[in-house]
């Protein structure tokens, strides 16, 4: 029989989506919860749905506030160094921790790590093993280039004024680093904490790429990812009233 949790009384109800012959939600104590600096689903009343129905059912909640990997993205939209691109998105990071601080900070059971923690000694050691894995690893590399293809024709049908021709060359470059970073630091993740990855939308790329399996020369982590994907729907119960994420993105 299944476990009674708190109803969903917020703005917005979560519904979860999980591979159910692989494993459930249910059958982790622990959750990650990974922010996407700037995406509307990560603001406001969604947010406040995502951390309330995850505080409700795992032991421990983790909101990995991913900002400074948004770098890349900054260099090639604002056409900035990194260390700028890395100032502006600590910044934004900040922001938006004390934007939303209030829906999590009663909660004994949720706490937040930044990007940069993730980018230790451990690091160090594993990011050129992932660096070796996409030069002589072709799955990988394929893997990394097709995800890389996909979001610029995402993008130049989005923002054709933004996004030129000429300019994938440095997009690819660029993408590549974030995507190398990204693997590397999730591989860590799952190597130190069995936990599950809660996230709205298409999954996250590092969470499926070697799912499951040993690949010579991956660090071992990188096999043992566990994902969820949520979606958001409006709350029929919920007494509809002006609330703080209207009023600031209205």
């Amino acid at each position: 029989m299944g476990k009674n949790y708190p109803a969903q009384t917020g703005k917005y109800k979560v519904k979860a989506h999980g591979n159910q012959s692989t494993h459930r939600w249910s059958d982790f104590s622990k959750a990650r919860c990974q922010i996407s600096i700037g995406q509307e689903y990560h603001e406001g009343s969604k947010l406040a749905a995502m951390i309330n129905w995850c505080a409700d059912r795992f032991n421990a909640v983790t909101l990995c506030v991913n900002d400074t990997l948004q770098r890349y993205s900054t260099m090639f939209e604002k056409k900035i160094d990194e260390t700028s691109a890395f100032k502006e998105a600590l910044q934004k990071g900040e922001e938006w921790i004390k934007r939303n601080e209030e829906i999590w900070s009663h909660k004994d059971n949720v706490s937040i790590i930044r990007w940069d923690e993730w980018l230790d000694s451990e690091y160090t050691a594993v990011r050129p093993k992932i660096a070796f894995l996409y030069a002589s690893n072709l799955e990988f590399k394929e893997a990394i280039d097709k995800n890389i293809e996909c979001l610029w024709e995402r993008r130049i049908k989005q923002f054709p004024d933004k996004y030129k021709p000429e300019d994938y060359p440095k997009f690819f470059e660029l993408s590549k680093r974030y995507l190398l970073e990204e693997v590397s630091a999730f591989s860590i993740m799952y190597e130190r904490d069995k936990a599950i990855d809660i996230y709205p939308g298409t999954t996250i790329f590092a969470a499926t790429v070697f799912k499951g399996r040993k690949v010579e020369g991956a660090p071992s982590g990188l096999g043992k990812g566990h994902f969820c994907r949520i979606d958001f729907s409006r709350n029929k119960n919920h007494q509809e009233k002006p609330e703080q994420d209207e009023l600031l993105y209205s």
